[in-house]
């Protein structure tokens, strides 16, 4: 016996589960950066990262590491997107073995160093870089922002952003890896709405 109405058969949202269809997640749904576009971000990342002349030459000691901030030079309303990059970065270094990680929360809850992290472009003064050593005993930090270029013709808009992650030295300030990744997202039905 089913319950549901002859009159309402096929009426209202249908609704799919990730894990019943994994292809759900390939299409893009907008121009804005989803959880595939970072998927592919964060493993070109690590890989450069972990095959880096820096990975290499690294003190087995396991030296502290925090990634401070993605910074969202776009116009795009891709926060959210970006803080979850940055957990899922947190997670790979912690994997990975070669570091102690400092999470970024913790930093977030210093009152002082939350205002000097927000106020930062993609570079860090050195008094913050004194303080990340000397009050969490940071040795490294991940840094980075992504900007955008944006191109509209007739229906059709595409986003080109521009993903930019390094690692720097917090006593010397030497960028010791740096990584651009670009991902191009296109909408071939825009027309010029606005969301």
């Amino acid at each position: 016996h089913s319950s549901e109405s002859p009159m309402c058969s096929g009426c209202g949202p249908t609704f799919t589960r990730g894990s019943d269809d994994p292809a759900i997640d390939e299409p893009p749904m907008s121009t804005r950066l989803d959880r595939k576009d970072l998927d592919i971000a964060l493993e070109q990342w690590i890989t450069g990262f972990q095959a880096s002349p820096f990975m290499v030459t690294l003190p087995r000691d396991k030296p502290a590491i925090a990634i401070l901030k993605i910074a969202n030079d776009t116009s795009e309303h891709i926060g959210g997107a970006l803080d979850n990059l940055l957990s899922e970065m947190e997670t790979k270094l912690v994997d990975s073995g070669a570091w102690t990680v400092v999470d970024n929360s913790r930093l977030s809850t210093d009152a002082n160093m939350a205002e000097r992290l927000r106020q930062l472009g993609d570079t860090v003064d050195p008094e913050t870089r004194v303080a990340l050593g000397k009050e969490y005993g940071i040795h490294y930090f991940v840094n980075g922002r992504v900007g955008e270029s944006n191109e509209e013709v007739e229906d059709t808009r595409r986003v080109q952003y521009f993903l930019f992650l390094g690692v720097t030295d917090v006593e010397t300030n030497q960028v010791r890896y740096q990584k651009q990744i670009d991902i191009t997202k296109q909408d071939e039905d825009w027309g010029g709405r606005q969301w």
